[in-house]
């Protein structure tokens, strides 16, 4: 009997045959917090250290507590539940009481946030630096260089009546400073602003037109094409900052079309949208974000996938053009914003899933002990058009198992040796 339930219990495989392994791999987080106390931000006796992200909901509960080696170094270990190489965003929180002070942009690049990589066994994470400052304040001399030259070529900005001005957190976006013309390259406008900080502190700032008083600031040119410019502060006495184009526009391209393609099955299997009624539209900076504004429409060849063509103007060439799938003009996907590097010409994207979800989710497999015959137990998320499918191999042929459509769990019983089986979930 034992080798016969061994022989049955094999694998389950999911939609577009393609399985992931969900693993709970416990991960140690460590935090230095030397600087913190030495400014004055954080006090041990009072004060308390998290790490809050999308393992936990960004919620709070996962304390620090100081090393035994280094009492200035906070250390938690967490079982992250995931997929081995997925991606999971964090941050350092320090607990005042009832006030919570975040991280800054303190990601790879001046990102929002710090990131790993799920890891396949246990891993201890290299110790940081909250808010990556690592050494005392001090006084820094910030050059700030930004090339104008796309700028007076495509009128929007004339060196005879505009000035040019850098606006940041170095004088907590105040009146910021204005950047004069570089003597080895007039369209090049520099300017220094005595910045006090930490070395690694991430300060955030913006290239402004200023047009006799009328204020014109870049839009999303911070990693990943968000938000803001960001750069870590050196150490005393001067940094100078490398040169970048206004608005990161580098020449005038033109309007570039690029077609944009999501695949709706995994939502409709899911019952939460319906083909026959549901929309799918594009957002991005290239329509003010509109939800409504660029319908996308079912593909001749897949009904489940949606297509549509935007031209791109605005942005150059190698540029980061960031963008989401809105459902129904309301239904965004969640997380970060999806980002694609413009091409010189016309281009087709990749086939994205809605939601970054690909799959049906997890078919799990277990055994229930009946000394006459033998019982298979299958869970998975239930969905309104998904069934479990049963086969003697990956390759088929495959054979819907009752009663199992719109449900999540069912009970198959075998009362003689059938050899190996397989299970799948199938959707539409």
């Amino acid at each position: 009997m034992n080798t016969m339930v061994r022989r049955i219990l094999v694998c389950a495989a999911l939609l577009l045959a393609s399985a992931s392994i969900v693993l709970a791999v416990p991960v140690t987080f460590q935090v230095n917090m030397g600087v913190q106390r030495g400014l004055g931000a954080f006090d041990p006796a009072a004060d308390g250290v998290e790490v809050r992200g999308g393992f936990n909901g960004w919620g709070g509960g996962t304390t620090l507590t100081p090393s035994a080696g280094n009492a200035d170094v906070y250390e938690v270990t967490v079982d992250i539940t995931g997929t081995a190489g997925s991606q999971v965003e964090y941050k350092f929180v320090i607990i005042q009481g009832a006030n919570v002070v975040w991280e800054g942009n303190v990601g790879p690049g001046g990102a929002v946030n710090r990131s790993l990589t799920i890891p396949a066994s246990a891993q201890t994470l290299p110790v940081v630096y909250f808010n990556n400052q690592s050494g005392p304040p001090g006084v820094v001399a910030v050059t700030f260089q930004v090339n104008m030259e796309a700028q007076e070529d495509i009128g929007n900005f004339d060196p005879a009546l505009h000035t040019v001005e850098a606006h940041g957190a170095f004088d907590n976006w105040g009146a910021g400073i204005t950047l004069s013309p570089s003597s080895a390259n007039t369209n090049i406008y520099q300017g220094t602003f005595n910045v006090n900080g930490s070395p690694g502190m991430v300060i955030e700032h913006k290239f402004v037109i200023n047009k006799t008083g009328t204020l014109f600031y870049e839009g999303n040119v911070g990693p990943g094409a968000f938000g803001n410019r960001t750069f870590s502060l050196g150490s005393p006495p001067e940094q100078l900052l490398p040169v970048v184009y206004f608005n990161n526009f580098t020449n005038n391209a033109g309007a570039i079309p690029v077609t944009f393609r999501v695949n709706m099955a995994v939502q409709v299997a899911r019952g939460l949208f319906d083909p026959a009624s549901g929309l799918v539209n594009l957002a991005g900076p290239f329509n003010n974000w509109n939800t409504a504004a660029t319908p996308l429409t079912n593909s001749p060849a897949n009904p489940y996938i949606y297509i549509g063509t935007v031209d791109i103007t605005g942005v150059s060439p190698g540029g980061n053009v960031p963008f989401k799938f809105v459902a129904n003009a309301g239904t965004w996907e969640g997380g970060n914003d999806r980002t694609f590097v413009l091409a010189n010409s016309a281009q087709t994207l990749p086939i994205e899933y809605f939601d970054r979800i690909p799959d049906l989710g997890r078919l799990t497999i277990s055994q229930n002990p009946n000394p006459f015959d033998v019982e298979i137990t299958l869970n998975w998320p239930g969905g309104v058009r998904v069934h479990v499918e049963t086969g003697r191999s990956l390759t088929g042929p495959w054979e819907e198992i009752p009663n199992t459509l719109g449900a999540s769990t069912v009970t198959v019983t075998y009362d003689q040796n059938p050899g190996a089986r397989y299970f799948r979930l199938v959707g539409p």
